[in-house]
Formats: C-alpha cells, sequence, structure tokens
C-alpha cells in the first residue's frame, strides 16, 4: 500500500526544486518559509494526539502515522529541523487533521433538526 505522507514528500520537494529552476521562487524565499512553519510545543503536542487519532479511527495507515511520528521525532526542535518539503507537507497534514476535528466537533454539537422546530400549537 502507498505511503501518502512520504509520496507527498518526494512531490513536494520535486515542486520546491521546480518552481526554484523556473524562477517562480528563490532559494533564498524558501530558506525565508522554513523558519516561518516553526511550531511551537502546543501545536507539537496537538499534531501528535490528532496523527494518532486519525490512524486510531482508520482514516490513515499505520505507515503513515509512523512517517509522520518519525519526522515529528521526539521533541519540536526535531520538527523545526526538517528540510522545507517536510515541514511544508507536515503542516499541510496538521492543518488537514485540524479541520476534521472541528467538522467532528460540529456534527457532534449540532442540534437535531427536531429538537429545534417549533412546538405545534395546541388547540
Amino acid at each position: 500500500m502507498a505511503n501518502r505522507i512520504t509520496d507527498a514528500f518526494t512531490r513536494m520537494e520535486a515542486q520546491i526544486a521546480d518552481r526554484i529552476t523556473n524562477g517562480l521562487t528563490t532559494a533564498e524565499r524558501v530558506r525565508g518559509l522554513h523558519q516561518t512553519l516553526d511550531m511551537d510545543l502546543n501545536d507539537y503536542a496537538k499534531f501528535q494526539t490528532l496523527k494518532t487519532l486519525a490512524v486510531a479511527q482508520g482514516l490513515h495507515t499505520p505507515e503513515e502515522g509512523q512517517s509522520v511520528y518519525v519526522c515529528l521525532g521526539e521533541s519540536v526542535q526535531t520538527f523545526n529541523e526538517q528540510p522545507i518539503h517536510v515541514k511544508s507537507v507536515l503542516t499541510s497534514f496538521f492543518a488537514e487533521l485540524l479541520t476534521a476535528q472541528i467538522r467532528q466537533r460540529r456534527v457532534r454539537t449540532k442540534p437535531s433538526l427536531q429538537a429545534t422546530a417549533p412546538a405545534e400549537a395546541s388547540c
């Protein structure tokens, strides 16, 4: 089975190189983006938790979860020192996990239509 995370790393690395080669960006701009994608400890912990839940819920394979785990490393510093293509993919993945969590919360807290329907008038 394909690992969508590692496949995305490969694609992103090629895309970045291609954009630099074609003059759409510069290596300097890419280096500047690197620090912008740094995480703090709270984001790091949240990412680890959401990644684990995504695997437990079957949204991602154990292999994909392991790939993320390895790249996040044992500390936030490990993630912050990853190459830009890894940080970019993982930041997008984190955003997807956060969006999915928000959607799940909305579904759980959305009142049922019956509960919000007006009561029938009694005659």
